[in-house]
């Protein structure tokens, strides 16, 4: 497997949350560690991070872990496509490829993350049921093209722009497109991991029987 870089966006304000969804707690870890530890176990490194809002926060519950930070320091004024150029500059000088994602989609599976770490297509991304999701995987050597982007459309329709190939990898389940906006969501992403959990427990079970 070719190895990547990880791309976690973590500057945003969580305007519709009613807490700060990055240190959020997730069946034992925050959030984002969450996040991060899911690119750590599917093979990912370096892992870059961008900050903002409370970004030291964000640092002290991450300390020591294998992280390089970046900062947006226009966080309350830019949107995300920001935050997605500021950190493809820094990885452009640590690894040949990266995989984007926010830092709110914690059901993106190791395994799937694995999956598009395998493309050979200077861009990919994983589908379920025909819609797209997290991570997108970037060549570097794209860098300056993606960020040289005007439209409207951010990173998609950056991507778009190029006229490049892009290779879709089929997902087995709809974590990929999920992420925590609101406290409903939040809510609804814990009940899916606990699901996932229990049914991983009774397949390990009846394979322990049988």
């Amino acid at each position: 497997m070719r190895p990547a870089g990880a791309l976690i966006l973590a500057a945003g304000m969580s305007t519709r949350m009613k807490g700060f969804k990055p240190l959020l707690d997730f069946h034992g870890r925050t959030m984002i560690g969450q996040v991060i530890h899911n690119f750590q176990k599917a093979g990912a490194a370096p892992i870059i991070l961008v900050l903002g809002y409370r970004g030291d926060d964000i640092k002290d519950s991450l300390a020591g872990g294998p992280v390089i930070f970046v900062r947006n320091e226009n966080y309350a004024s830019s949107q995300m496509f920001d935050s997605v150029k500021i950190g493809l500059r820094k990885a452009a000088g640590v690894c040949d490829r990266v995989l984007i994602a926010p830092c709110d989609a914690p059901l993106i599976r190791p395994e799937v993350i694995r999956r598009v770490m395998e493309s050979e297509y200077l861009m990919a991304r994983p589908s379920f049921q025909g819609r797209p999701g997290h991570p997108v995987l970037l060549s570097c050597s794209l860098t300056e093209q993606i960020c040289g982007y005007r439209g409207e459309r951010g990173l998609r329709g950056a991507m778009e722009s190029l006229g490049i190939p892009m290779e879709t990898i089929q997902a087995d389940g709809p974590g990929i497109y999920l992420d925590a906006d609101t406290p409903e969501e939040y809510l609804a992403l814990k009940n899916l991991e606990n699901q996932f959990t229990n049914r991983r427990k009774r397949d390990i079970v009846y394979s322990e029987r049988y």
